[in-house]
């Protein structure tokens, strides 16, 4: 074709048919300027298909995370009531004047302040922001998203633990103080159960237990909503460009 176009040009330039060939070469400049404009639309367009793709292989990874942090946080929910109830039962049995001890009450004992940790799964947003967080194009997904992954993860996440820990030291304290030694961790045998009974120090720390139980209950729900919320952000944002 190239070869055709300067035979074209070489034969109107012998004829001296100037005008024509002016013509001509005008209509040649215009069809490469058109090539080049369908070739650099072309590549943007493959360019930006190769974002999207990207973009939304990196948001099914963290739906995928925020799916995790949901599953382990209402795993984790549900073992926190459980140390709650028990909590609130040992109350009752221990101001019972009639109560009197049974091994049965080793177990529950041995839940009192049993720690139940905080860990989130941030893999993917964190490959996604080294991937550069821009490759979001949804500016409230976006925004959800570095919420929930900058601020309120980490937040609770910390003082969640170290809420937690404290808590461990001070069982570490009364179990030491008033149960047998050596045993299971999750079993203590009181060294006297009249005594502990009347134990005003031991009551406080079940108190406090119980109230720290019914906190982490409350930041947990409130995470698994936040959570939740931001799952259903980007489920819309994906259904809308993953076609």
């Amino acid at each position: 074709m190239i070869k055709f176009f300067r035979k074209f040009r070489q034969r109107m330039l012998i004829e001296n048919k100037f005008g024509k060939y002016l013509l001509y070469a005008t209509g040649e400049i215009l069809l490469v300027m058109i090539g080049i404009l369908l070739a650099l639309q072309v590549n943007n367009w493959n360019e930006n298909r190769k974002l999207r793709i990207n973009e939304i292989s990196a948001l099914k990874e963290v739906g995928r995370n925020l799916d995790q942090n949901i599953i382990q946080q209402e795993s984790y929910l549900k073992h926190d009531s459980t140390i709650l109830n028990n909590g609130e039962k040992l109350i009752e049995i221990l101001k019972d004047e009639n109560s009197t001890y049974h091994d049965s009450l080793d177990i529950m004992f041995g839940l009192i302040g049993v720690y139940s940790p905080y860990f989130v799964i941030d893999g993917a947003y964190e490959n996604l922001k080294e991937r550069g967080i821009d490759l979001i194009h949804n500016d409230t997904l976006k925004r959800v998203l570095i919420e929930l992954f900058e601020q309120s993860l980490p937040m609770i996440e910390q003082a969640g633990n170290a809420f937690e820990l404290d808590i461990v030291n001070r069982r570490y304290d009364i179990s030491i103080a008033y149960f047998e030694t050596g045993k299971s961790f999750f079993s203590m045998r009181p060294n006297n159960f009249s005594e502990l009974k009347t134990n005003q120090k031991f009551f406080n720390f079940l108190s406090m237990t119980i109230a720290a139980k019914r906190l982490t209950i409350q930041h947990r729900n409130n995470l698994i909503e936040q959570t939740s919320r931001a799952k259903h952000v980007l489920e819309e944002y994906l259904e809308k460009i993953d076609k």
